[in-house]
């Protein structure tokens, strides 16, 4: 079992990957961390690549802003995408999302 700094949770949000200024599709979240994110687009990213995301939350009218992530992997399970130190609106937001989905995991 692999233990993680970071707990991962399985998380449905739409949402845009901005790559050299051209906007993709999210097409499928799979899950959500407070340093990270896996998903699924139709960009081809390679590792190491800077992208934004904007990350449309269930409930939520403004999407969650992150800027230059780094790609970690990308393959056929998705894309792995850490999050940079994010500002303090965005990271507080985050903490919400993040805190709403341990509720959900524990009912």
């Amino acid at each position: 079992m692999v233990v993680r700094q970071y707990p991962r949770f399985p998380a449905l949000f739409s949402g845009t990957l901005v790559h050299r200024n051209r906007s993709h599709a999210i097409t499928k979240s799979i899950d959500l961390s407070r340093k990270g994110c896996r998903l699924k687009s139709n960009a081809h990213v390679a590792a190491g690549t800077k992208v934004d995301l904007f990350l449309y939350v269930p409930g939520e009218e403004i999407p969650l802003l992150i800027k230059r992530a780094t790609v970690r992997w990308s393959g056929n399970h998705g894309i792995g995408i850490e999050f940079q130190p994010l500002a303090f609106p965005h990271q507080e937001r985050l903490d919400t999302v993040l805190h709403q989905l341990i509720i959900a995991a524990c009912n």
